[in-house]
């Protein structure tokens, strides 16, 4: 890009002898002085040497003075020309239509020289605010491409403490529809086995979105991954840890780490079964979770209960399920029950409940995929778009799989 120098002029007029008038008093001033007899030299000028700041006379034969300013204002977008009109013109229609070609400023013929410093002093003032603005507004976008590049690298970590999709731990199946409303998110979950008789999930959403939720969710990942690795308070060799004292240990853990009463978050986790499929889970804030059996009915499992980090010295209560053959257990956040379409009407959870009921007969992958395909019909947006909403959207999906004769005689 050339380098603004306020102190060069470039004065455009056919009549010689107004331009080596002019010319000669600008040099007097220390202004660097270029001289053009008409408008297609004057644009050449422009794009040869760094001028910002143009004397133009309004009268001039083939490219008059409306003229060169609207050329001016189209072909030198990337620096800013301060434009002052030459004219004997006096009429509110006629400045309208100079201002309108582009024009900053107007002098009258002839030019009394205290006027002319004044105009140019204000037009050396707004250039330097043109330039300051341009620096700030460069270190603006800088900055933004690398908040965007650590997004991207904060999206990414994100997205490694996901679940694998198909997930399979014995004869239980699971899969998830996941769409952040920005580049992270503050929904997070997940589907793994405990030990050799049961398997664990969660499905956590966090107040609020970007960076802050991103942080919490994957601080709260990293707890449940520390809690059945290292420190074990999901299970031990004797017993597994009951949902509802699992939630009061993030409880305590998290109101402990922050002061900040907006910083906490829904949550459900629970354990089933292997076997069995019997299943204990517990309710923190978040939707309730639904049970879809084979023909389409559904159950609710779950007893609300107050969020997690929000106050110390809170108790939840577990509730007891069964996970029978070919039924799937669906762990849902509200960015689905509070999906909005254009004219700002939710999705709601009947809706939801009905459609898991619809698509009951599909799949699990095809269950998937009609769940995004309906809320993106829902926000009139095309049927794979991933545009993100006004809430995080997750949703997690646990089937129980129907055992073959042979492999219950394996079992055995």
């Amino acid at each position: 890009m050339l380098t603004l120098q306020p102190q060069s002029v470039l004065i455009v007029d056919d009549a010689t002898t107004w331009r080596k008038l002019l010319s000669g008093l600008l040099k007097q001033w220390g202004y660097h002085v270029f001289e053009a007899e008409n408008g297609e030299q004057a644009l050449a000028m422009l794009s040869q040497h760094p001028i910002n700041l143009l004397i133009s006379d309004w009268e001039m034969p083939v490219m008059d003075g409306l003229t060169l300013c609207r050329q001016v204002r189209q072909q030198f977008q990337e620096r800013y020309i301060y434009l002052i009109l030459l004219t004997v013109r006096e009429s509110t229609d006629d400045l309208r239509a100079g201002f309108d070609a582009g024009a900053d400023d107007f002098l009258r013929k002839p030019v009394n020289r205290v006027e002319l410093q004044a105009r140019l002093h204000a037009g050396e003032r707004i250039l330097q605010l043109e330039q300051t603005l341009e620096s700030r507004n460069r270190s603006l976008s800088e900055a933004l491409q690398q908040i965007q590049l650590d997004l991207q690298a904060a999206a990414a970590l994100q997205h490694s403490i996901l679940p694998p999709h198909a997930i399979r731990h014995a004869i239980y199946h699971a899969d998830w529809l996941f769409i952040p409303s920005a580049w992270v998110s503050g929904d997070i979950f997940h589907f793994f086995p405990l030990d050799n008789q049961a398997v664990g999930f969660y499905s956590v959403d966090v107040s609020g979105h970007g960076v802050s939720a991103a942080m919490l969710s994957v601080a709260v990942a990293r707890q449940f991954l520390h809690g059945r690795t290292v420190e074990r308070f999901l299970y031990d060799d004797e017993a597994i840890t009951p949902p509802a004292q699992v939630v009061s240990i993030l409880n305590e853990r998290f109101v402990a780490q922050s002061s900040d009463v907006t910083s906490y978050f829904t949550m459900v986790y629970g354990v089933i079964d292997r076997t069995s499929g019997a299943g204990r889970l517990c309710q923190a804030g978040h939707p309730t979770p639904l049970i879809v059996a084979p023909d389409g009915a559904i159950r609710q499992v779950g007893q609300g209960g107050p969020p997690v980090g929000l106050l110390d010295h809170l108790t939840w209560e577990e509730v007891p399920f069964t996970l029978a053959a070919g039924e799937r257990l669906c762990l849902y956040s509200d960015g689905i029950s509070e999906c909005e379409n254009p004219g700002q009407e939710m999705f709601g959870a009947q809706r939801f409940a009905a459609l898991l009921t619809e698509l009951a007969p599909l799949p699990l992958p095809q269950l998937l995929a009609g769940v995004h395909s309906q809320l993106n019909l829902w926000r009139q947006l095309p049927h794979d778009s991933d545009a993100p909403a006004g809430d995080d959207i997750s949703l997690l999906v646990i089937e129980r799989q129907p055992i073959s004769e042979q492999e219950q005689q394996d079992e055995n």
